[in-house]
Parts: C-alpha cells; structure tokens; sequence
C-alpha cells in the first residue's frame, strides 16, 4: 500500500543498541588505557628531573613498563584497515628498536601514545598536559620557595659560561627544565583558549614569562614566545590572508631545520676565514650546541637507527677544548649523531602530510615546536610538549571508524 514504511524489526534496534554499547564500553576502556599510559610517563620523567621526588630505579622500571603495557594494549584494541595495521606496526617496531640502542625512552613513550589516539580526543589531552605541568611547577615553586626562605644555603645555582648572575632551577633540575615547562604551560593555554585570547591574555603570559626569566635566564622560551605571538597577531588580524604562509611553515620548517643544523654541523671542519667567524658567532649565540654536533659526527659519524650513549670526556679539537656530553640540546643534532635520522625522517614526513590538515592554532603549536627544537631535545617528551599529540589527531581522527 502507498505511503506504507517497513517497520524495524525489533531484533534489528536490539543489535545495534548493544553494537552501540559494546563501542562505548570499549572507548571508555580505550581512554583509560591511554590516560593510564599518560599519567605513569608523568610520574616517571618527574622522578628523572625533580629534586623533591627523587628517582628510584624500580619505581622507574614500573612506571615505563606500565606506560608500554597500556599503550600497546590501547594499539591492539583500536580499529585498523590490514595495510594500516601492517604499517602501524612496522613503524612501531622501527622506533622501539632505535629508542632501545640509543636508549631515547621519552621518545618511545610519547611515540607509542601518539599511536594510541585513536577515539581519544586532543582536547583532553592538552587540558591534562596543561594541569599536569601546572601541578608540578606549583608543588616546586611553593617548596622552593620555603626552602629559601628558611634554609637559602640548602639551594644550588647554576651559572652560564661568562655570565655571572645565579640562575634558579626551582628544584627541577636545570633553569631550562623549567622555562620548558612554563613555555608549553603557557602554549597549551593559548591553544584551549585561542578563540577568545585576547591581547590583554597574551599580555599576562608575556609577564609571567618575563617574572620567571629574572630567574631562570633562559632565552629560549621567551624568543619562541616572541614567534607565536606574531603569529598569532597575524592569523587574527590577517583575516585568513596568512593562512598559507601558516600551512607551509608548519609544513616545512623542521624539514628545513632537520637538513640545515646537521650540515652546519658536518661542513664546520672545513670551513676557514669569514665562514668560520660566522658559523662560530652562530655557536656562541646557540651556546655551543653546534660546536658538540660538529665534534660528535666527526668522531663517530652520523646514525639512522640511534647509538649507545656515548661517555662524556674533556676533548682538544679544532682550537679548543671542550666538555662532551650524552645529550644534544639541538633535537636536529641530537637525531642526526646521537638518537637515529629516522626519528627526523618520519617526524618531517607526518609534518608535511597533516599540516595542511591542520587549523591554524595547531599550525602554530608546531611551527613553535620546530623553533623549540633548534635550542631543546625534550621536545619530543610529550609530558614536556603535547605538539606532537596534534599529529595523532589526524592519524587517527576521533570517532572514526578504519574499516
């Protein structure tokens, strides 16, 4: 008869409200892994740095086999198409064994959870990254602060070759440490707030940032603050007409500093003259991050897959001596002698497939993540910096089903 609908059987909405409810079940289970997963390499890499809660190698242990553990099981319980599944895991397997050799665990942790957004919404996890530092900067500051107030020779400065003004670590092991956690605080902020930001709220960041560098003295995070701001002055008032030059900086700019700061550090022995003046001049201003890189690949080479660490020792090498160290504060340096090229190939790879993708705010979280990375390897320590999470969100798109 005309007009007449075909009623829904009622075995049909019987199936899929429990489909329904299995798929529920299954991303609170799914959250819970990665969030899980999340807090555990919180607690772990507070333990590696602060000076309140100090480390204990079997709380160490436990803390990094949790953090795999949920990942992997949040990996293995997420939706995949076969070819997906099959790279999924051939990239999984890629950067464990390069994190293992040259034992980069931040890496491998903020890795493994980045491939386990899936269903995981970015939102969340930048509010839990923003709490998370703000807790722990708060916990060091108040302790610092009595620690100073009743027992000042109990405190240790740290001092910068040349410079004789105290620089505070706020018990969190290093000055940089610090401005590290503040600046990504303050980026993660803008990010949750970028619609209504305003300029008297940019103007409030620019003063903590400026009362903490009294203390601290470390550039870095108040020249990279100067970048985002300009963005974010352009993108709002530019009306859209900066939305290109956005796509292809984020695009591009950790490619281009990936290639340019491992050549600077090859090319340095064979340079002579006004060359040599400038590439040094460029080292003091960098602090001498160019200098060990150079040193390092003269002596071992580059790496693909990652290195043992190598032990530190006073070297005479091209007119000077010099301390070398197990770490590269240059990500690019660092990737290229010490942590494996592949870590940087797969990095400008994903940056130069999604950005496009990207909004403008997350644009600008990761054009500040390469700037970041000229003068810091944390970085990539996702307990430190959530930017690399922002590629996870395009990788594996919430409430999207890979069948």
């Amino acid at each position: 008869m005309a007009g007449k609908t075909k009623a829904t059987p009622l075995w049909s909405v019987g199936r899929a409200r429990e489909a329904g409810q299995k798929r529920q079940k299954k991303g609170i289970l799914g959250e819970a892994l990665f969030f899980t997963s999340f807090f555990a390499f919180c607690m772990k890499f507070t333990q590696d740095y602060s000076a309140i809660f100090p480390r204990h190698e079997l709380v160490n242990d436990l803390l990094v086999g949790l953090s795999i553990l949920c990942s992997m099981a949040k990996i293995f319980t997420q939706r995949y198409t076969l070819p997906r599944f099959a790279a999924t895991m051939a990239v999984c397997a890629v950067v464990g064994y390069s994190s293992l050799i040259s034992i980069n665990y931040a890496f491998l942790l903020g890795f493994l959870l980045v491939m386990g957004m899936q269903d995981v919404e970015l939102v969340k996890i930048v509010k839990a990254g923003f709490f998370t530092k703000s807790a722990v900067m708060a916990v060091h500051l108040a302790w610092y602060a009595y620690v100073y107030l009743t027992d000042p020779s109990a405190i240790t400065f740290m001092f910068r070759a040349g410079v004789g003004v105290p620089r505070h670590s706020f018990f969190m092991g290093h000055p940089n440490m610090f401005t590290i956690f503040l600046f990504w605080a303050c980026a993660e902020y803008i990010y949750l707030r970028y619609e209504k930001i305003t300029a008297a709220g940019i103007a409030v960041i620019w003063l903590i940032n400026i009362f903490f560098y009294r203390f601290t003295f470390s550039n870095t995070g108040m020249l990279v603050l100067a970048v985002v701001t300009a963005l974010i002055a352009a993108d709002k008032l530019g009306k859209g007409f900066f939305d290109k030059p956005l796509a292809f900086m984020a695009k591009y700019l950790y490619l281009f500093c990936a290639a340019f700061f491992p050549f600077l550090a090859v090319i340095y022995p064979r340079l002579e003259g006004r060359p040599r003046e400038m590439w040094e001049a460029f080292d003091n201003f960098l602090t001498g991050r160019l200098w060990l890189g150079a040193y390092a690949y003269y002596a071992e080479g580059l790496t693909m897959l990652g290195i043992p660490n190598r032990r530190p020792q006073v070297v005479f090498w091209q007119g000077r001596w010099n301390n070398t160290f197990t770490v590269f504060d240059n990500h690019y340096i660092g990737n290229f002698v010490s942590y494996g090229v592949i870590n940087s190939a797969l990095a400008a790879i994903v940056f130069i497939a999604l950005c496009g993708k990207m909004e403008n705010r997350e644009k600008i979280i990761i054009i500040a993540f390469a700037f970041f990375a000229v003068m810091q390897s944390d970085v990539t320590n996702v307990v430190v910096c959530s930017a690399l999470f922002i590629t996870g969100k395009y990788l594996y798109p919430p409430k999207t089903t890979q069948e």
